[in-house]
């Protein structure tokens, strides 16, 4: 099942006093894929073992072990799985301001300002074609080892390793991003965020056209160029996820599901659900409910 609903994340996910996390995940053993979201916190995925799909801004490509991507607070991201490959990641999340300095100076400014504003964009796709890619993984392997024995003081030397990090990150100059790419991008947040509230309601092209100022046929268009598919299809993926959700989670009523996901036809739901998930919503709910 996928581990994220909700596209704009509000969880908590680092700790107040000094606000640097690590998780390790696994493809497909602990879920299934994180679907696209945003989230506040700068996040490195590390490729530990294995490959599988990452997207960044909308950009999809096949990542495998030693690669490293950075996502910039406010990117949209998710995470799949490629095939039949398994992956094994981990993920690093921070706050972006630990490393600036409280009065404000010439690192904060020139450097980090623009990195927290999205005004540079910074390719976030560092493998070996990256000159400093070696030294980067380095970087974070150093941060992995202070984090797991906690020696006094890790946290300085932490952030030692941050700067180095965004040291070479930062010596190969961003591109500034465009107000086209930027409007875009908020755009599909804008979309994102009113299925996530309305996704129960009967969401149409036409009121979605409205609410971006696009004619309905401009609307279409711009939606599967930028997320790959049409905005039914990915309503109904959106919806199907809900309910999978609910199948594994409560014992309530298929049909009452069906309707609290946004289906009002029954028998429309279970097809869209067989197609998706390779079998009925009875048969997911007896296999998941075996797993848990």
């Amino acid at each position: 099942m996928s581990r994220y609903e909700d596209f704009q994340e509000n969880k908590q996910h680092t700790d107040l006093f000094f606000p640097y996390n690590t998780y390790l995940c696994s493809i497909p053993l602990d879920f299934e894929g994180v679907p696209l979201h945003w989230h506040n916190e700068t996040e490195f995925i590390v490729i530990k073992k294995g490959q599988g799909i990452v997207t960044v801004n909308l950009e999809k490509r096949r990542v495998r072990a030693g690669e490293i991507v950075l996502v910039m607070p406010g990117i949209l991201h998710s995470i799949a799985q490629d095939g039949e490959e398994t992956m094994e990641y981990e993920n690093i999340l921070f706050d972006a301001k630990i490393l600036f300095a409280e009065e404000g100076d010439a690192c904060t400014m020139e450097f980090f300002q623009s990195f927290l504003e999205g005004t540079k964009s910074y390719s976030p796709w560092i493998d070996g074609s990256r000159p400093f890619h070696g030294r980067m993984r380095d970087c974070i392997e150093q941060m992995d080892r202070l984090c797991e024995f906690r020696p006094k003081a890790y946290q300085l030397a932490v952030k030692g390793y941050l700067f180095q990090f965004f040291f070479h990150l930062f010596g190969n100059d961003g591109v500034e991003k465009s107000k086209e790419n930027r409007k875009a991008m908020e755009r599909i947040k804008l979309i994102l965020q009113k299925i996530e509230k309305d996704y129960r309601e009967d969401l149409t092209v036409e009121e979605m056209a409205k609410a971006l100022g696009f004619s309905q046929s401009h609307f279409m268009k711009f939606f599967k160029a930028n997320m790959g598919k049409s905005f039914v299809q990915y309503l109904n993926d959106y919806r199907l996820t809900r309910a999978a959700r609910f199948l594994a989670m409560t014992s309530r009523d298929v049909l009452e599901i069906a309707i609290d996901s946004g289906f009002s036809n029954i028998s429309y739901f279970n097809r869209l659900f067989k197609k998706k998930f390779h079998m009925t919503p009875m048969e997911y709910r007896k296999i998941r409910v075996k797993e848990l």
